[in-house]
């Protein structure tokens, strides 16, 4: 069983979003990687739908 495990500049692209929202969204949260290679953080599909429905939630707040 093979996970795709994405970077927050991944998740970004991914989303078509700043990849300073993503990282801000992953603070909020507090969302922990899954693991990390180096300094990098690595997130699974499950954080990548909470990541998404953050975002969503920042746009109705601020009526986008």
């Amino acid at each position: 069983m093979t996970q795709n495990l994405l970077t927050i500049g991944q998740i970004a692209e991914l989303l078509e979003e700043q990849p300073s929202r993503v990282a801000y969204i992953v603070s909020k949260y507090r969302l922990k990687p899954v693991c990390r290679v180096g300094i990098i953080r690595l997130f699974d599909e499950l954080q990548i739908k909470a990541i998404k429905k953050g975002l969503f939630d920042i746009q109705i707040r601020r009526g986008y």
